[in-house]
């Protein structure tokens, strides 16, 4: 895998980082005093919270999820292998490719990661958009949002389980 293609994953992954931050900031800029927190099913409010308990949980919210996968991108390539299950983990290890096992996690984490930064931006723009309008509601966007987060969530793990950990062709354990 090329390096190249790592950096600009963590391009993205850093981007979407600083947008979803950027959001949680603009968030305590506009929100009101009221602000529904949690909606039902069909995405009606039925909880709420004042505007600091808002923005301190989209903070918490996006701050966590962004040191999250930060600190574990920073962990692969210093883990010992015991601790990483990935499929065919020893036939990497048998043929020699620890390096680009540990590559590959690292874009597959970066690239979760960036999931889950427009996930949660995503999320405080629905807050402030429901808390702004009429009816408190969640705006039908956002649960496009979620649907495309969920199908790319899933069908990235299928390929990476299926298809991504496939030794390179050509290497001897193949």
């Amino acid at each position: 895998m090329s390096r190249n293609v790592t950096r600009r994953v963590l391009v993205l992954f850093v981007t979407t980082a600083v947008l979803a931050c950027a959001a949680v900031v603009w968030a305590a800029t506009v929100l009101p005093q009221r602000v529904p927190t949690h909606f039902a099913g069909a995405g009606e409010p039925d909880a709420w919270s004042s505007a600091t308990g808002a923005v301190v949980f989209l903070a918490a919210l996006t701050v966590g999820l962004v040191a999250t996968f930060s600190a574990l991108v920073r962990w692969v390539p210093r883990v010992r292998w015991e601790w990483v299950n990935v499929p065919r983990k020893q036939e990497w290890i048998d043929a020699g490719l620890e390096g680009e096992l540990r590559r590959r996690l690292r874009v597959d984490l970066l690239v979760l990661g960036t999931a889950m930064n427009v996930f949660a931006g995503s999320v405080t723009l629905a807050v402030v958009q429901a808390a702004r309008s009429a009816d408190h509601a969640l705006p039908g966007w956002w649960f496009v949002v979620l649907v495309a987060w969920l199908v790319f969530t899933v069908v990235h793990a299928v390929v990476m389980h299926a298809v991504r950990y496939r030794l390179p062709v050509g290497t001897p354990a193949s």
